[in-house]
C-alpha cells in the first residue's frame, strides 16, 4: 500500500490582515481529523505487509509485500513526513496564537477607549449638561423617562416574548458560529495532538523488542526493529529481548509492591497491563502477535496472583477479628441488658411491680 507523500515545506510567512491559505489542513492530514481515528489503523494502512521468510514461496507471498530492510526505510520516511508535517503545524499554530494576541490588545484598547466615551457622556449629561437639560425636560431626565416607560408598557407587552425569543436566538447563533480562525486553530490542535499520539505508540513499539526464542522458527528472524549493521552478533537480539522482558516484569513488580503492596500498587499495575495490552495490537494479525500476547498475559496472571493474595489476606484477616468482634457484640448486649433491668427497678414504676409480684406470690402461697 502506498504511503502517502505530504509536503514537508513550512508555510509562508503571512502578511498583516491578509488570507492565510497556509493554515488550511492537508489533505493528506485529514485522517487525522476523523472522529473514529485510531493510530494502529492508520499505521496498518500507511505500511504494507511484511515479507515473513526469504524462503517463502513466490506463490504464497502477497503482491504487495516487502522485505525488512525496505520496510524500515518506508517506516523511517514515514516518520520523517509526520514530524515534519508536526513542525509545519507548530509553526502555523504559534502565527495563530500570536494574531490573536495582537488581536486581543487592539480590541482591549478599543473596549477601554469606548468605556472612556461613555464615562465621558455619562458625566456629561449628569454634571454640565444638567442645566441645559433641565430647561428642556423640567421634569427631569429620570422622571420623564419613567413616565414614557410606563406610557410605553402597556404596548410593549405583547411584544416581551418575542423579543426575549430573538435574543435567545442570537445568543445561540453567537455560541454556535465561531469565527474562521478559532475553527481552525483547533483543528490544527486535534491533528497535532492525534500526529504526536501516533508518534509515541510508534516509538513504545518500537522499543518493545522480542527475544527470537518467543517467536515460531519460520518468524525467529523477523522483528519490528531496523536491521542491524553487518557484523553483529547472533545472540544480541536475543539479550537484547530477553533485557526488555526482565525490565517489564520488574516494572509491574515494583508497582505491585508500591504503596505497601496494597490495592494502590494492584491497580496501578493493572492499568499498565491494559496499556500493553493495546499496545500489542499494533502486530495484530502478524507473526509476533500470539508471542506478544502470550508475554501479556504472564504479566496478567501476575497481577492477577497478586489479587488472589490480596483477598485470601483479607479474608484471613477478617476471621481473626470474627471473635473479637463476637466478644465485643456480647459485651455490648449484656451491658444493655444490665442497663434496662436496671432502669426498670429504678423508678417508681420499678417499685410498684416488685410488689405487685410479691403481693401475687403472697396469694399463691396462702
Amino acid at each position: 500500500m502506498a504511503i502517502p507523500q505530504t509536503s514537508t515545506s513550512g508555510p509562508a510567512a503571512p502578511r498583516e490582515g491578509g488570507p492565510r491559505s497556509q493554515s488550511q489542513l492537508d489533505p493528506a492530514l485529514k485522517q487525522f481529523a476523523d472522529p473514529s481515528f485510531d493510530p494502529v489503523d492508520l499505521i496498518n494502512d500507511a505500511l504494507p505487509p511484511l515479507t515473513l521468510a526469504s524462503s517463502q514461496a513466490h506463490a504464497a507471498r502477497s503482491s504487495d509485500s516487502v522485505p525488512l530492510s525496505d520496510l524500515s526505510s518506508q517506516t523511517q520516511s514515514l516518520l520523517s513526513q509526520w514530524s515534519a508535517q508536526n513542525v509545519r503545524l507548530s509553526n502555523i499554530l504559534t502565527q495563530l496564537t500570536d494574531e490573536i494576541l495582537r488581536s486581543s490588545g487592539r480590541l482591549a484598547y478599543e473596549v477601554e477607549v469606548l468605556r472612556g466615551e461613555a464615562l465621558g457622556l455619562s458625566d456629561a449629561l449628569t454634571e454640565s449638561l444638567h442645566g441645559d437639560i433641565q430647561k428642556f425636560v423640567p421634569e427631569g431626565l429620570a422622571e420623564n423617562l419613567a413616565q414614557t416607560n410606563i406610557t410605553k408598557g402597556t404596548a410593549n407587552a405583547t411584544d416581551l416574548d418575542e423579543t426575549e425569543d430573538e435574543q435567545a436566538k442570537q445568543k445561540n447563533g453567537e455560541a454556535v458560529s465561531d469565527p474562521e480562525y478559532i475553527t481552525k486553530l483547533r483543528t490544527l490542535g486535534q491533528v497535532r495532538s492525534r500526529l504526536e499520539d501516533v508518534v509515541h505508540l510508534f516509538g513504545e513499539a518500537m522499543e518493545w523488542q522480542l527475544p527470537p526464542s518467543e517467536l515460531s522458527i519460520a518468524s525467529s528472524f523477523i522483528s519490528v526493529s531496523a536491521p542491524e549493521p553487518p557484523g553483529w552478533e547472533s545472540h544480541s537480539q536475543e539479550e537484547k529481548g530477553q533485557e526488555i522482558a526482565r525490565k517489564l516484569r520488574a516494572e509491574i513488580t515494583e508497582l505491585l509492591d508500591s504503596d505497601g503492596g496494597g490495592e494502590a500498587g494492584l491497580e496501578a499495575a493493572r492499568k499498565r497491563v491494559e496499556k500493553m495490552r493495546q499496545l500489542a495490537t499494533v502486530w495484530k494479525g502478524s507473526v509476533e502477535e500470539r508471542a506478544r500476547n502470550r508475554f501479556v498475559d504472564g504479566l496478567e496472571n501476575m497481577v492477577e496472583d497478586r489479587r488472589k493474595v490480596l483477598e485470601r489476606q483479607l479474608k484471613e484477616r477478617e476471621r481473626r477479628d470474627e471473635p473479637r468482634r463476637q466478644r465485643s457484640q456480647r459485651k455490648n448486649r449484656s451491658s444493655m441488658d444490665h442497663e434496662r433491668r436496671d432502669s426498670d427497678s429504678g423508678g417508681p414504676a420499678g417499685g410498684l411491680f416488685r410488689n405487685l409480684q410479691r403481693l401475687r406470690d403472697e396469694i399463691y402461697l396462702e
